[in-house]
């Protein structure tokens, strides 16, 4: 499924780590991967889970494409129950966020 995120909680996934017990779940998902640069670019990478262990612990392959002025991400589940992809602005952490579905990408 591709998604947008939009609202106060942030538009994108975090490309820096991010410490344990963030976004409201106790192991916080953050970007690993190269963001595409180019509008209509799509680049795959790694969504990393920081737990107590370091800041990769736990991984899986997430899909991102450029649409100019915002992201959309093709996500799969992420790999345990207390597992959640992160969104963020810089600076700042708030969790709210909704998830919008894109349909056709």
């Amino acid at each position: 499924m591709w998604v947008r995120f939009v609202g106060v909680g942030g538009t994108q996934i975090p490309t820096i780590p991010v410490a344990p017990y963030r976004c409201g779940t106790n192991v916080p998902g953050w970007y690993s991967g190269q963001m595409p640069i180019s509008v209509d670019t799509t680049t795959n990478g790694t969504v990393c889970y920081t737990w107590v262990s370091g800041n990769c612990s736990f991984s899986n392959s997430i899909s991102v494409t450029n649409c100019g002025s915002y992201y959309v991400y093709q996500l799969g589940a992420p790999p345990g129950c207390d597992y959640r992809y992160c969104t963020d602005i810089p600076g700042v952490w708030i969790t709210d966020t909704t998830i919008t579905p894109i349909e056709g990408k």
